[in-house]
């Protein structure tokens, strides 16, 4: 088992999110236990994300509709175009544009640093990166910053802005962040969805070596280890000869890492492929009957169970998804509790702010007999002071309610108990 020498440390540690039983029965058995015994939804949205493959709709490429000039547009392909031909994940080419946007706006004529940086990511030629002529150009700076992004050790898992000035040593570490949605945007609105790509991205393993890496995805995902972790693991087990049917003609460690980032990209989509069968099956048994009322609360709902699985991240997320949080919170991509809630009402077309105490005035007044799918549910250590709200939650049918709980959970489908109903402060309804 690939992750067997990962799980154990998990015990060790006493950490995880599923019970030692299950973590042995994975590590002899093929993590089926985790498969049956865990929330389906959680599940399906946790192994979806380690496809890597962007969620969001397909849209216009024309660069007026992508706010660049057609130039900028033209460079900002390149890197796109150059981590898919060079076999890495979308993260990859996000963390390109957001640099490049922040060094050059995808201009690979600037020059700076008094004369001595050129091209879209400002490199200087005698640090290594070229001469002058092939660091302005854009194919050639994009392929030498790709081949220093790949040297970063976890770098999938690191912030953008972490993972950036690693590269850059930019006198603005902090400066790359603020680019990462319109980079995360572009990549989408440039990445051309076609047959021969897809074909690219997944290859064919034997039953064998599929059983084993998707027996390894399924309790990696129970246990919330990150997707970095997994693509590692499946490294090491190339590297051991442990998977008999993959490629044989790996040269380096960079195409052993390719390899694998492939390998669980091919299995996790089968895996997501299946279990997203499973949770429509589950959401129709248990939650359509609860939001089949037309108005912004189902949209709100709807947009909240769609993020079932996505990580606990304390100050994370917003209007535009999960985010990276803020201080414990800064590691993790994900939402809070408010997080959340500002994300799917914001699909709805509603802004109620990023904060409780904002989202608690963010409406009308529900009493708890007339909950409806979406509304907003406030508990608190002392229901008549609103001032100890926490946390929000976004009711499904009055018994149960999504949400985003503590740093180390996800986001899940919780019930109202006894405890819940005592701490309960108040409901309100957006718009």
């Amino acid at each position: 088992m690939i992750l067997e020498a990962r799980l154990a440390k998990a015990i060790a540690a006493g950490g995880g999110l599923v019970s030692g039983a299950a973590i042995i029965a994975g590590m002899v058995g093929g993590g089926q236990y985790a498969t049956t015994q865990a929330a389906p939804a959680q599940l399906a949205s946790a192994v979806c994300a380690y496809t890597d493959k962007p969620s969001t709709p397909k849209i216009s490429a024309a660069p007026e509709q992508l706010r660049l000039t057609p130039h900028q547009a033209a460079n900002a392909r390149v890197i796109v175009n150059t981590a898919n031909e060079l076999g890495l994940p979308r993260r990859a080419a996000v963390i390109g544009i957001a640099t490049a946007l922040q060094e050059s706006s995808l201009d690979n004529s600037t020059v700076g640093d008094h004369g001595r940086a050129f091209g879209i990511f400002q490199q200087h030629p005698e640090y290594g990166w070229g001469t002058r002529a092939q660091v302005s150009t854009p194919r050639h700076a994009t392929r030498t910053f790709f081949d220093r992004l790949t040297k970063i050790k976890n770098w999938t898992a690191k912030p953008l802005t972490v993972v950036a000035q690693a590269i850059q040593r930019s006198a603005f570490p902090n400066a790359y962040a603020k680019h990462e949605s319109r980079a995360e945007g572009l990549v989408t609105a440039l990445t051309e969805p076609n047959a021969n790509q897809n074909a690219r991205d997944t290859l064919e393993l034997s039953p064998a070596d599929t059983k084993a890496v998707r027996a390894s995805l399924e309790l990696a995902t129970s246990l919330g280890v990150t997707r970095a972790a997994v693509v590692a693991d499946v490294e090491m087990a190339l590297q051991a000869g442990a998977l008999r049917s993959a490629p044989k003609d790996v040269k380096s460690r960079a195409d052993t890492a390719r390899l694998a980032e492939k390998i669980v990209r091919t299995v996790a989509g089968q895996l997501c492929k299946e279990l997203s069968q499973k949770i429509g099956q589950v959401l129709d048994q248990e939650t359509l009957a609860a939001i089949r009322t037309s108005g912004r609360g189902t949209v709100a709902l709807t947009a909240a169970l769609k993020m079932i699985g996505v990580p606990y991240s304390w100050g994370g997320g917003g209007p535009k998804g999960p985010s990276y949080g803020i201080g414990h919170g800064a590691g993790t991509r994900g939402f809070d509790c408010s997080g959340l809630a500002e994300y799917a009402w914001a699909k709805a077309g509603v802004r109620i702010g990023g904060h409780t105490s904002t989202q608690w005035r963010s409406g009308v007044r529900v009493p708890r007999s007339q909950l409806e799918p979406g509304d907003l549910v406030f508990f608190a250590t002392n229901p008549k002071n609103p001032s100890t709200i926490h946390p929000v939650v976004l009711n499904i049918d009055g018994k149960r309610y999504v949400h985003a709980p503590t740093t180390g959970s996800k986001v899940q489908v919780g019930q109202w108990t006894v405890s819940r109903e005592a701490e309960f402060a108040g409901a309100v309804r957006p718009g």
